[in-house]
């Protein structure tokens, strides 16, 4: 191990209840504790958020500002620092403007890790008093993949945050993590933050106890008598057909395209006594909340959502991923995968779509933006295309388009199974 263990960094690991760094950590960690910026391609459950929180917990007096998307997963972190002794605090919209204030100024005084959103940084108040701050020594960016798609998304206050580090009086180090990024989103994220000598440090993506599976359901037997069922029906079916592999440890999440879909595919579910909920963007902030929650305490452990459900959501149990549709991009693909199999534990992963969801993401991706924007998109969504008309090892397919070395066959995905049969 290259990182030199101290007597310092032993009683931070401790106090944050980590025995050892794991080896992926290693090396980014001793870059950080050099104070280089860095950019850190991760897998989900990889172990990103020690990569502050032990610098922050080894600097006492000192803040680390960390820009997340979701405020569930600045809530959970901060309740579990906080559990542990150290001092840590959200910076949100559902405080009182006389909280909203207490906070910044205890934490911009004393230091400590402030989890906020990026829109929070359009607050002329909030920008103010962190560039007054002068015991700010860092900023972690986290889900970075958002960054190079800022402009064109509904996250748009991320496109601003490399402003915002300029306007800093003094440069404070910046981390910026993400579980996939191609290179070119890596070459992006540097430009956007104003971190152009960050070292990149990637642990492969590949995880062998996920296995991956896609299935075209235009070639599905499932028949209805002499009629040929709809598409709808087909994907329906081959939903439940997933499910009945199910034998109800862990959770499970089915992700639709559109909300309409995944309305009608939940109804279905529950007329079948599934114990089902629904999560998407339209729903109102209580009904969302409450539907994670039954989710996370496995009141009802199947989920069906929109690419709304997932982004900070540490589930360990995920046993099994269903795509009841194509989503739009190959980023998109391998984030939600991700969220399988965190526990290391053997979990599915299975792809169902139909020659036709092509036409409708191309005709969702044309109204997303400008021509660039549009372009961008589409490329995504092309190399989604490619992987499921590849008949190759589909992890290798996807370290080609992340910018990785392709590792041998995994002998586990359904086109590496058809091939040993």
């Amino acid at each position: 191990m290259s990182i030199t263990i101290n007597e310092h960094l032993t009683e931070a690991l401790k106090k944050l209840g980590i025995a050892n760094l794991r080896l992926q950590q290693e090396a980014p960690m001793e870059a950080i504790l050099n104070n280089e910026d860095v950019i850190v391609l991760m897998p989900t459950s990889g172990g990103k958020s020690l990569l502050y929180q032990l610098p922050a917990v080894m600097e006492h007096g000192s803040l680390t500002l960390v820009i997340s998307p979701l405020k569930a997963l600045q809530l959970d972190q901060v309740d579990a620092l906080r559990s542990k002794g150290i001092r840590a605090a959200v910076l949100n919209s559902d405080l009182s403007a006389a909280e909203h204030r207490d906070v910044l100024e205890d934490m911009t005084e004393h230091g400590g890790l402030l989890y906020l959103a990026p829109e929070q940084l359009r607050s002329p108040a909030v920008a103010e008093a962190l560039q007054s701050c002068p015991i700010l020594t860092r900023i972690a960016v986290d889900e970075a993949h958002i960054l190079p798609q800022a402009k064109d998304d509904f996250r748009k206050a991320y496109g601003k945050v490399g402003s915002f580090i300029h306007s800093l009086p003094h440069r404070p180090q910046v981390i910026a993590l993400t579980a996939t990024a191609t290179r070119n989103d890596v070459s992006l994220i540097r430009k956007s933050l104003g971190i152009p000598n960050a070292e990149r440090f990637r642990t492969p993506l590949r995880r062998d106890n996920l296995h991956l599976c896609i299935k075209n359901i235009d070639n599905s037997k499932i028949r209805k008598g002499k009629r040929k069922p709809s598409t709808e029906n087909v994907l329906f079916q081959s939903v439940e057909r997933e499910l009945s592999k199910w034998d109800e440890d862990g959770a499970v999440i089915i992700y639709c395209p559109t909300v309409k879909l995944v309305k009608r595919l939940c109804k279905w579910l529950k007329t079948r006594d599934y114990p089902v909920g629904k999560y998407h963007g339209k729903m109102k902030h209580a009904k969302r909340k409450a539907a994670q929650q039954a989710f996370m305490r496995g009141k009802k452990p199947i989920m069906v959502a929109t690419n709304a459900f997932g982004l900070g959501i540490d589930k360990p149990d995920v046993r099994l991923v269903i795509h009841a549709g194509l989503p739009l991009s190959m980023d998109d693909y391998v984030q939600e995968i991700g969220r399988a199999g965190r526990d290391g534990k053997k979990s599915r992963c299975v792809l169902f779509f139909a020659k036709a969801d092509f036409e409708r993401n191309k005709r969702i991706l044309s109204h997303s933006g400008g021509n660039k924007a549009i372009r961008r998109k589409l490329k995504r969504l092309n190399a989604l295309h490619g992987l499921v008309d590849s008949k190759k090892c589909l992890w290798r397919v996807i370290e080609k388009y992340f910018g990785e070395k392709p590792q041998k066959k995994c002998e586990k995905c359904c086109h590496c199974r058809q091939k040993s049969v």
